[in-house]
């Protein structure tokens, strides 16, 4: 990927041979032994070998993965050390604990196994530091939303219920609790990357969340088995953990993660899904608080999903404003367009009233194209956006200026009746220039609101039609005068005949 510094060293020969055999070839043995009982039990001892073996490779492939890039490298490296701390406490498990009816709980295997939450969580924020490109608010808000909603998930129906079946000393119950815990919070961070990855995970990150949610479901159900939940016990849980070794070893041969990054698009229905469901689900989890009662960390989780949504959705009203003012506003004067005045025309027609009226005034350029081919465009556009900002200083706080075309601007007045015709001749002023022998002013009309028109319609077409004879006007007076005029006087509102 550009921009990402690429390890050349070439992995031993021989090397990814034997990972793929061990990731494909052990995962099918052990899931052909475990679910359809090919072999028998005289499979059992070599499975429980090669059962170990599958999770070293994988952890060897992370480790070799971590030679890629260097962007990643301590990302992969954490994640390989993680699975590698499972893979020591499977060979303990299998050493010391497998036969023994005595064993101690917990054992050195729980230090392995426990081991592998941190470090994979580690591994997995690094991994996202490095592949998030221009994350904005968006993107996190959903990660954060989905986060801690299956984590209010899995605490309401995974560690609530756990916590309540597990006995024993302070040591073990606090074992016991750590598992769920820790899966519930990795389970919480698969949802959370693919929430900003737009929902959309490339290959590598889909084989590597895979196998992090196929080895949280697995522990699950396990642990639901051992505290005689409503899932059935058994050597049936085991291939699982080994089909996410083999996701998670499989990211060796993928290319590199693409960069998470924010869409360009913005869409309405997309922007609100995620808070949408997870708010929903959020109420269905307080009225199971209400009826039935849960844990202090179910509630606390339920509370900071909540307030995630709601700055949520107030991140996305934002937006909302400032994408419509974008759609609604002319690039180069920066004032409205055509769109923004039709919606304060018809604000206007609906409030204005005898005594409060509004007035609508076109103004269309004369000479601009002469100036725009003298001079050349960018000289125009410099024009355009110094007669705009004539135009709406000359308004002021009486109503707002707008260019709803090529030359063509216009001003909605909203004052005291007395000050419109003033205000309608400052602004025709306002868009008048004299440059190098080169004159530019306007023709204009106008409508009052209710007086002349009742509709956006209706004040539109007059006022056109009157700037329309004005202009016709002005064109004959220099055709058949005598002498050219050298200054025109300003118009009124009022219809040219």
């Amino acid at each position: 990927m550009a921009g990402t510094e690429t390890d050349t060293t070439a992995t031993p020969r021989g090397i990814k041979p034997l990972l793929a055999l061990l990731l494909v070839g052990g995962t099918t043995l052990v899931v052909a032994h475990n679910w359809l009982g090919i072999g028998g039990a005289g499979l059992d001892g070599f499975t429980s070998v090669l059962y170990d073996a599958v999770v070293i490779a994988a952890g060897v492939a992370c480790l070799l993965r971590a030679r890629a890039t260097a962007a990643e490298r301590w990302a992969w490296v954490l994640i390989g050390l993680a699975i590698l701390s499972w893979a020591a406490g499977e060979i303990y498990w299998t050493a010391e604990i497998l036969d023994n009816p005595t064993a101690p709980y917990p054992s050195p295997a729980d230090i392995g196994y426990l081991l592998f939450y941190p470090l994979g969580y580690a591994g997995l924020a690094l991994l996202v530091r490095a592949r998030a490109q221009e994350l904005d608010w968006r993107l996190l808000t959903d990660g954060l939303i989905a986060a801690l909603g299956t984590a209010a998930l899995g605490t309401v129906f995974v560690f609530d219920f756990i916590a309540g079946q597990t006995e024993g000393t302070s040591l073990e119950v606090a074992t016991s609790l750590a598992y769920p815990l820790g899966d519930i919070v990795m389970l919480s961070l698969v949802v959370g990357v693919i929430a900003l990855s737009g929902w959309r995970p490339d290959r590598t990150w889909s084989l590597l969340l895979a196998g992090l949610g196929a080895m949280v479901v697995a522990d699950i159900a396990f642990i639901l088995g051992e505290t005689e939940g409503f899932v059935p016990s058994g050597s049936w849980i085991d291939p699982i953990y080994l089909i996410a070794a083999a996701f998670l070893g499989a990211v060796l041969w993928q290319p590199n993660a693409t960069n998470i990054r924010a869409s360009a698009k913005v869409n309405s229905r997309g922007e609100l899904m995620v808070p949408a469901i997870f708010g929903t689900v959020m109420v269905g989890l307080a009225a199971m608080q209400y009826l039935g009662g849960s844990s202090g960390l179910s509630t606390l989780l339920w509370m900071g999903t909540m307030i995630a949504v709601i700055v949520r959705l107030a991140f996305a009203a934002r937006t909302n404003r400032a994408l419509l003012e974008q759609v609604q506003t002319d690039p180069l004067t920066q004032l409205g367009n055509r769109g923004r005045m039709q919606v304060d025309l018809e604000e206007s027609c609906a409030q204005a009233d005898v005594e409060n009226p509004a007035a609508l005034y076109l103004f269309d350029l004369n000479g601009f194209k002469r100036y725009n081919d003298t001079f050349g465009h960018p000289a125009g556009d410099k024009l355009l956006t110094k007669l705009g900002q004539a135009l709406q200083n000359a308004v002021g706080e009486n109503g707002t200026a707008y260019r709803i075309g090529g030359d063509e601007f216009c001003v909605l007045l909203t004052c005291k009746k007395e000050k419109l015709d003033p205000l309608a001749r400052r602004a025709a002023q306002a868009l008048t220039e004299s440059d190098r022998g080169v004159d530019v002013g306007a023709s204009w009309g106008g409508a009052l609101i209710p007086a002349d028109a009742d509709s956006p319609a209706e004040a539109l077409q007059l006022a056109d039609v009157r700037m329309y004879a004005q202009k016709e006007s002005r064109r004959v007076s220099r055709t058949y005068a005598p002498q050219p005029q050298l200054e025109d006087p300003v118009p009124s509102s009022q219809p040219v005949s």
